[in-house]
């Protein structure tokens, strides 16, 4: 007969304070049963251990993140399933001694140890969720959890009771049980099946008292007080369980909570190592032993009833502590409070390494990867500060302190957040909406916005356009006069859906750009038909829906208006165009739900945060071709969120791609990578070769946009608190528009455009202007000219020798529609940009009418585009910046070439 059976003949059951999925998986569970071990118990160190230490419930974390699971969830799938597989291997000892023994334990949640209600809650759920009799829940001894203990026996719950270390404590708990008993028993339900065991640590008790008796210089009574205190407390568990009051729930069937000795590992390598099991033997007693123990006991340990020996002499030792001057009660409290600090620090590393794990899972899933060097310690630190501060689900709860002390332009400006499930509701219509548009004979889109009512259908059509069957969209978002008129002059009207789209329902440019056209169709096809053709995109209340009502337009999209415009790629300014493309989109919807609760944007914030903060402010986005519009959505979200209050992340987009040499230490590099496309791999590698951050995302086909949208913007609201930024508004965007604004009221005053200075645009001008440059710095190119594909080569030749001339980062911007997207940073960043715009004149220009339907015009479009050009010059100049002004005339391109040395 094995010494752990010869125990349980002596009436101590020995239960294995361990469990891991190997031991289960390994048979090595069932071997120690058959040995004698008749109960387990865990805690959460030891799933610390077996989950976080090991790679042993790594499937099962893949697993579960890849099904949705939350990091508190995959942990407790994980937990259940051992705990009841263990129950299971357990039943048959349950069985056999009638419901004595055969028990697995589980912990509620240390972080509950202070919540009463919590703890019960908790042990209910998880009690009901296990559905097993052998099941025990364990709950701390803290004076929260004592209340619980009596509402959760009552209840009928088997309870094992932790974290107990002084008697008072110990008094209370056994005093919980009876009255949950009581309780139970005069409300006509059975107690006769109800288990209870009080979990009193030993081997803690000897290593803080040791240390005290060592500052007393006393030797004599060290390595004896935890086993006077358990023989104390034994002693009053055998009255406590034998009385009058016990007595009648006895006979009812009740079981007495029996001790249960834990923690008997030996801290002190001086002791011997089954000291705390050797002498705590007695009848109706549970010691819970980890491995090493449960071995050395096998091989040494001695089998004696020894709990009941010496019960005068443990209690003269305890009385000598006293004297000494050294408060037990003070020591086991400070133990209680240390324990429950302890596990609750086990199950934060847990919970740490499983949300580590699931991160790496869902970031692999996502197709991303980060590769920073030195700077990982740093991106480190913040996540982990992010994590303590709980940012995320902060913002999820719209928690307007994560950036801000007031709500203002917060709290309306989250409803991005849920549109990839809340415009799930919306297919329908959507559907409904673009079958009718096809049956009625519209040939072609027009979307009438600026920003973030244009970048994205602009994206859609550009990225999708070739690849779906759907009707062809062209955005139009410029005031230059020969643009308006190519776009009035290679439309067929006639047949032309035109979206008006603007959240505001006052964008100076927008309603432009709807009276110019709808004049034009109703020369066409009469004012009576000509509504038709229009769509409003638009809040609701705002003066475009006044408009589309007045008008007659087809269809109104009222947006939800909690969302800011460069934030609503995923709602009605997004998705109304992107139905009309062709895009399917509810694949869209369904890959931004499937990442939205994943931890890649968290830490694609940390890091878009975190290096700003180290001085590498340039997002350098390397994008498959076919996807590069993406870059130009990206760019106005990051750049009008982020740069304000002297700080700013600059979205460096569409420059070429240099070796390595070629970039400053102010580079963070996002490659974007299609399927298939290994095109910039090379390149891509050089850079990380040179130890420059870089960043990817394996985009496995078109859909997966959707993802990389929500990614984004979730990203950027992060990196917003990093910096101390409120990502949400644009002060400076404001700011310019107030200053065109006063230029075309100085037109209409006056009847000409103020004057600024300008230089004659000759490459040794340019030249003297860009050796302003130094490291960190960047160059921005803001282009009033008429966008043309020889145009977009000429100014694409213009950044890359201002690049490999400076090493700073070079972007490019046709007016106006980047005082929409980048403005914002120009002016509100911390001055290290040197701008150069280029402005230009019709050849003809076009009247804009003062209403839709009048011909009456107070303005043409050439004044509205350079009373932009003026005030975005002037508003530079305000806040101190850099700037070189070119007029050139109509002679855009060639003017151009001349300043290309």
């Amino acid at each position: 007969m094995s010494k752990l059976r010869e125990l349980f003949n002596l009436g101590q059951s020995i239960w294995y304070d361990n469990i891991s999925r190997a031991l289960l998986d390994s048979g090595a569970m069932q071997a120690l049963i058959d040995n004698g071990v008749v109960g387990v118990t865990s805690n959460p160190s030891i799933f610390e251990k077996a989950i976080a230490k090991s790679s042993d419930y790594d499937g099962a974390i893949r697993e579960l993140a890849q099904a949705g699971k939350s990091t508190n969830e995959i942990y407790e799938a994980m937990a259940l399933e051992d705990i009841g597989e263990a129950a299971d291997l357990f039943r048959p000892v349950y069985d056999k001694t009638g419901g004595l023994d055969g028990y697995i334990s589980l912990e509620v949640s240390p972080t509950l140890a202070r919540d009463t209600e919590g703890t019960i809650a908790e042990a209910r759920r998880l009690f009901a969720t296990l559905n097993r009799p052998n099941i025990m829940i364990k709950v701390p001894a803290t004076p929260e959890g004592i209340p619980a203990i009596e509402t959760l026996t009552a209840d009928g719950i088997n309870i094992n009771v932790t974290l107990i270390f002084s008697l008072s404590s110990y008094e209370d708990v056994m005093n919980a049980y009876i009255s949950g008993l009581e309780k139970r028993l005069t409300a006509g339900q059975p107690i006769n099946n109800i288990s209870s065991v009080a979990s009193f640590f030993v081997s803690r008790v000897d290593t803080a008292v040791d240390k005290a008796l060592a500052a007393k210089g006393n030797s004599e009574l060290q390595g004896k007080i935890a086993i006077a205190n358990a023989k104390v407390a034994y002693a009053r568990f055998q009255q406590m369980f034998s009385g009058d009051r016990w007595q009648k729930l006895a006979e009812n069937g009740a079981r007495a909570q029996r001790p249960l000795w834990a923690s008997t590992s030996t801290k002190n390598p001086a002791y011997p190592d089954t000291l705390y099991v050797d002498t705590l033997i007695g009848p109706n007693t549970v010691n819970t032993v980890p491995p090493a123990t449960v071995d050395a006991f096998k091989e040494h340990g001695t089998v004696a009833v020894t709990l009941t020996e010496g019960l005068e002499d443990a209690a003269g030792q305890l009385d000598a502590l006293a004297n000494l001057g050294i408060s037990l009660d003070e020591i086991t409290d400070q133990l209680q409070v240390a324990g429950v600090d302890s596990f609750a620090k086990s199950f934060e590393g847990l919970i740490d390494s499983i949300a580590g794990k699931r991160a790496a899972i869902l970031a692999e899933a996502v197709g991303f990867a980060a590769s920073l060097g030195d700077l990982d310690t740093a991106v480190a630190a913040t996540e982990a500060d992010l994590a303590k501060k709980k940012i995320t689900e902060r913002i999820w709860q719209h928690d307007h302190t994560v950036w801000h002390p007031e709500p203002t332009e917060i709290t309306n400006r989250l409803g991005w957040l849920h549109t990839p499930k809340t415009m799930v509701a919306e297919l329908p219509r959507l559907n409904q909406f673009v079958a009718q548009v096809k049956a009625e004979g519209f040939t072609e889109v027009l979307l009438l916005g600026m920003g973030g009512s244009s970048l994205a259908p602009e994206l859609f059509a550009n990225v999708f356009g070739a690849a779906v069957s759907g009707l062809p969209l062209r955005v139009f978002d410029s005031t230059d006069a020969t643009v308006v008129q190519h776009y009035a002059e290679t439309a067929d009207l006639a047949h032309t859906l035109f979206i008006v789209s603007t959240k505001s329902g006052g964008t100076v440019e927008t309603l432009s750009f709807f009276t110019y056209f709808y004049n034009r169709v109703a020369d066409l096809v009469g004012a009576e038909k000509a509504g038709r053709q229009f769509v409003a995109i638009t809040d609701p209340g705002s003066k475009l829906v006044t408009l589309a009502e007045k008008y007659g337009f087809r269809e109104t999209f009222q947006n939800d208006p909690n969302i800011g415009g460069r934030y609503s790629v995923i709602s009605f300014f997004g998705l109304v165009p992107a139905a009309l493309v062709g895009v399917d989109v509810a694949c869209l919807l369904e890959r931004a739900q499937a990442v939205s609760q994943a931890p890649t944007a968290t830490r694609l914030g940390a890091i878009l945060g975190t290096l700003a903060q180290q001085g590498r402010d340039k997002v350098t986005l390397i994008t498959s071709a076919q996807i590069a519009s993406f870059g130009d959505w990206v760019e106005q979200l990051i750049a009008e969120s982020t740069g304000k209050n002297g700080v700013g992340i600059l979205p460096v987009v569409g420059e070429p791609v240099l070796k390595p040499v070629g970039y400053g230490d102010d580079r963070l590099f996002v490659h974007l990578r299609l399927a298939g496309d290994d095109s910039m791999d090379t390149a891509v590698s050089q850079l990380k070769a040179a130890n420059q951050p870089v960043i990817r995302f394996d985009l496995a086909d078109l859909c997966d946009l959707g993802g990389q949208f929500f990614i984004w913007e979730l990203a950027t609201a992060v990196a917003g608190h990093i910096l101390s930024i409120q990502p949400f508004d644009q002060p400076n965007v404001e700011s310019a528009k107030v200053l065109a604004r006063k230029m075309v009221a100085t037109y209409h005053e006056t009847g000409k455009l103020p004057q600024l200075d300008s230089a004659e645009p000759t490459a040794a001008n340019l030249q003297a202007f860009a050796r302003q440059a130094k490291p960190g710095d960047y160059i921005s190119i803001h282009a009033y000219v008429p966008p043309t594909p020889e145009t977009d080569a000429l100014l694409q030749t213009l950044r890359t020798q201002l690049l490999k001339q400076t090493k700073c980062a070079t972007t490019v911007g046709y007016g106006p529609r980047f005082l929409h997207s980048t403005g914002q940073l120009h002016k509100g960043d911390g001055g290290n940009g040197l701008f150069i715009q280029f402005t230009s004149d019709p050849v003809a220009d076009v009247a804009i009418p003062d209403e839709a339907g009048e011909a009456a015009s107070g303005m043409n479009f050439g004044v509205l585009k350079q009373s932009q050009a003026l005030g975005d010059a002037q508003a530079l100049l305000d806040e101190n910046r850099r700037l070189i002004r070119f007029e050139l005339g109509t002679a855009v391109n060639e003017k151009l070439q001349k300043l290309i040395s």
